[in-house]
């Protein structure tokens, strides 16, 4: 009864939308959730409502593995335009193409890479009418509420009117209703930073974090959350919204923390009110519930060791190299001779993302293999392979990729030999691994952060929960869609296998997928 007068409401006020497909599709997407996790809140009856929705049979829930790197680029790439090389190995990165470090919630940084994916030649599933909300890439959506947008002012104000349209008759809460709550929830949050930063006695990051904590988390969603209920009204034929707010809190405070659980548990009310408007509206929606990777707990090396990865790396005394490591990272070819032939001089670049780590040791368009770091830089392969608190130091080598795991040298086919910590996914290491070769914007090294605890990694960035690494339980997504869909989204191992199904049932045309090289 609350969705059909609200539909109503909004009806009288908004047009519908022109495009139209043969079935609509809601992909509600659950920022850095892990399965586990939410199989734990449904359980303890903390999301009562998503609980209904699968014990019902209305909806399948399943695991899926979506690659490595275990990052929101990455999927985001495979998901809306299929992309299975997609070339982004972090958040944030050295780029060799454009000579600097580049970082996806820096608006002008993300539209250079939303236009480097569009030139590759995929049509995206928003493509044709569809809209985003909160996404990295605004990938051909007719709204302009993507990070990539952002980095144009000129757009955004031309979009302006557009993005405002049907959010007063769409409000699902009166003025002062929703200004109490925001300035207790602003209130708490303030408290909140207050005493985090006396307990650790460091305030970095937490100024952007109360910032995001209001004007994202809050402000943010509450207009994300009414402008899709007003785009179902209006029958947009694909609308692709992302609930980042979990996400931000665990790498802030941890991913079982109390207030990041609190995010977790928040969303069910908005779940059910997406889900009454889905199957109220003249032309239903099917909605899929899917995560993108999972957190773990995060350990700073510089709360640990009282250094930055890049000190540990590049200062301090000598560290010899193994035999063991040297010969392996050869393959039967011959050691090389030192290599102190005089080159451009580069700056090593150290790109921090959380529990794990780029290493960029030159600046040539091509990283470099195996044995020339063998050759220039056997000192810095020393302090990484020795670490204790670097588990898996990946690089190239020939045309394949391998990684050194304490003491050893091992393939993408060698990982069920490989003495991991039982935290690391054997599946996601041999995945990044195969794909290494291809991702030229990774770094010469690639560092991941040992398991040195259960359900927690050493982590390079200052904070307490992290993703993208090759951790079971980052590799550990959801995916989640109506019994009654003309798809079935179980058994997939790839975020581009997830965009293929989809594009198929909901696309019309069917897309033109065309592989790129």
């Amino acid at each position: 009864m609350w969705a059909h007068g609200l539909a109503r409401r909004v009806r009288s006020k908004v047009p519908p939308a022109a495009a139209h497909r043969r079935r609509n599709l809601l992909i509600v997407h659950l920022d850095g959730v892990p399965k586990a996790l939410l199989d734990e809140a449904i359980v303890a009856g903390k999301m009562p409502f998503f609980s209904r929705l699968i014990r019902s049979g209305a909806f399948h829930l399943e695991d899926a593995f979506w690659g490595a790197p275990t990052s929101t680029p990455y999927f985001q790439a495979g998901l809306l335009y299929g992309m299975r090389e997609s070339n982004l190995p972090a958040y944030s990165w050295y780029d060799r193409e454009l000579g600097r470090k580049v970082q996806m919630n820096v608006p002008a940084d993300a539209l250079e890479i939303d236009q480097r994916l569009r030139g590759a030649g995929r049509d995206s599933l928003l493509d044709g009418g569809g809209h985003g909300y909160f996404s990295l890439f605004r990938a051909g959506a007719d709204n302009a509420l993507s990070m990539s947008t952002l980095g144009s002012f000129k757009l955004m104000s031309r979009s302006l009117s557009y993005e405002l349209m049907g959010l007063s008759a769409g409000r699902t809460r009166g003025a002062w209703d929703f200004l109490r709550s925001f300035g207790m929830d602003t209130w708490q949050s303030a408290r909140e930073v207050v005493r985090w930063s006396r307990a650790l006695h460091d305030w970095r990051h937490e100024q952007s974090f109360l910032l995001s904590r209001v004007l994202f988390q809050r402000l943010g969603w509450s207009f994300a959350h009414t402008k899709a209920l007003v785009d179902m009204v209006r029958g947009v034929p694909a609308i692709y919204l992302v609930f980042g707010n979990y996400d931000e809190v665990a790498h802030r405070r941890g991913p079982r923390s109390e207030i990041a659980l609190a995010e977790l548990h928040r969303v069910d009310a908005y779940l059910s009110e997406l889900y009454a408007m889905a199957r109220s509206v003249e032309r239903p929606y099917d909605v899929v519930i899917l995560s993108d990777h999972g957190h773990v707990d995060s350990l700073p090396l510089e709360q640990r060791q009282g250094v930055r990865l890049e000190s540990m790396l590049f200062e301090g005394a000598h560290v010899p190299l193994s035999d063991d490591v040297a010969r392996g990272l050869c393959e039967g070819r011959s050691l090389p001779e030192p290599d102190t032939v005089a080159r451009a001089p580069f700056k090593p670049v150290v790109v921090e993302c959380g529990n794990f780590a780029h290493v960029y040791l030159s600046g040539s368009s091509e990283p470099l293999e195996a044995r020339t770091l063998l050759a220039r830089h056997p000192e810095v392969l020393a302090r990484a392979t020795r670490s204790p608190d670097i588990g898996i130091v990946a690089m190239r080598r020939g045309n394949s990729a391998v990684a050194v795991v304490r003491g050893g040298v091992y393939g993408p086919d060698e990982m069920e030999r490989a003495p991991l910590a039982p935290e690391y996914s054997r599946r996601a290491v041999a995945d990044f691994l195969r794909g290494l070769p291809a991702m030229k914007t990774a770094g010469d090294l690639v560092l991941f952060g040992e398991a040195v605890r259960r359900g927690g990694t050493v982590g390079f960035a200052w904070e307490f929960g992290s993703h993208g690494g090759l951790t079971r339980t980052e590799a550990n997504s959801l995916v989640c869609w109506p019994a009654d869909a003309p798809v079935d989204l179980s058994g997939l191992g790839h975020c581009a296998d997830l965009h293929e199904r989809l594009a198929e049932a909901y696309l019309e045309p069917a897309l033109r997928l065309r592989w790129v090289q």
